[in-house]
């Protein structure tokens, strides 16, 4: 019989933002400059940070006010006026959903990749030959913040013309720049948080200037609003968040890798358990979230809760059984409803220990 004692509950997810004497400095820069939105030093500071790391020129990249706004954001800049249906995977965060409805596109949802969970150049090209009706777009999700390929979705544009923008809203440590935007959040919980925020990447200095435009009400340079936009900008506050948390980023990501790491040695050898491949070693998101091949999620949910151990389902069962969104166009989804029923994010967050982690393994390793 199992015994673990569970002397406090444990949280699926802990977020831990910059302490308030890491923030300082910024914030008196911010004092001293009232400067507080409108594209001020410290955004800009940011922007260029971001960009020195992922190796383009700053002009590369713009912050946005939160991810979802920046996905909307870069589907309205490469579809122009088009209109149709934008191609994503029901096996995402409902939020790229809401982006596309956002943006005046309709949702249409599709399958994904059994082995990435992402929805791949190859199902969108079946996709376009069986859909009927226009597709302005294709927005793939990068799977809590795995890597995608970009050239190959570049390749897919410029074989097809159908403009991608890459949803990588968790995949801050591991997003690669293409020709197509990807979004990336700096929501509190992702693995680098500014509390709230986002960041859109590309090799065209056209579509971000154009993204950046948008974001400030279709202005730039003057007054006239040449392009339907909204307010996304990044505050100046924000900015100071995500420079601290830049500051600590390199610290933090071992912290994150580190208990992923524990959590493959665990139990990353068993034949019905798995993780993402790369997770932990490659690349890390802000969740950790594992498949159980042919496991009765309730049933290891409420063997966790009956321990005090906090699990989820990230992205629920599927976009299409969202309410606001089952009435949405839609291929058939086998993948995505197995994906739905064999995993689950476990608890996993920058500081926990290995004995946090050892109370977690047991119960799932008992429940195998």
């Amino acid at each position: 019989m199992l015994s673990v004692v569970a002397t406090d509950d444990l949280p699926v997810l802990r977020p831990r933002m910059p302490r308030a004497e890491a923030l300082l400095p910024y914030l008196q820069r911010i004092d001293d400059r009232r400067s507080y939105s409108n594209f001020g030093p410290l955004v800009t500071e940011l922007e260029s940070r971001l960009a020195q790391r992922l190796g383009v020129h700053p002009e590369c990249i713009v912050t946005v006010s939160n991810g979802t706004a920046g996905l909307a954001l870069a589907l309205q800049s490469v579809v122009g006026n088009a209109n149709g249906y934008c191609l994503i995977p029901s096996w995402t965060f409902v939020a790229t959903a809401h982006a596309v409805s956002s943006a005046g596109l309709t949702p249409f949802l599709v399958d994904v990749d059994e082995g990435s969970w992402a929805l791949t150049p190859d199902i969108a090209r079946d996709a376009l030959a069986r859909i009927d009706g226009p597709v302005a777009a294709v927005m793939p999700v990068a799977p809590f913040g795995a890597p995608m390929d970009t050239q190959a979705w570049d390749r897919f544009t410029e074989e097809t013309g159908v403009p991608v923008v890459i949803d990588a809203a968790a995949g801050h440590d591991a997003v690669r720049v293409g020709t197509s935007p990807a979004v990336v959040s700096l929501h509190a919980t992702k693995i680098l948080g500014a509390g709230e925020g986002g960041y859109v990447v590309c090799r065209r200095r056209d579509t971000i200037a154009d993204i950046k435009q948008r974001s400030n009400f279709g202005f730039s340079g003057s007054r006239d609003a040449r392009a339907i936009g909204t307010n996304a900008k990044m505050s100046e506050y924000h900015a100071a968040v995500g420079l601290a948390a830049m500051d600590a980023y390199a610290s933090d990501l071992q912290g994150f890798r580190a208990v992923a790491e524990a959590y493959r040695e665990r139990l990353g050898r068993r034949q019905q358990i798995a993780f993402q491949a790369g997770f932990g070693s490659e690349w890390c998101g802000s969740v950790c979230v594992a498949r159980f091949f042919g496991a009765d999620q309730q049933r290891l949910v409420s063997r966790l809760d009956a321990v005090g151990i906090s699990s989820r389902a990230w992205w629920g069962a599927g976009v299409h059984l969202q309410s606001a969104f089952a009435e949405l166009p839609r291929l058939p989804l086998p993948v995505t409803e197995m994906l739905a029923r064999e995993t689950l994010g476990l608890p996993y967050f920058v500081d926990m220990t290995d004995t946090d982690v050892e109370r977690v393994c047991r119960v799932i390793e008992h429940a195998f």
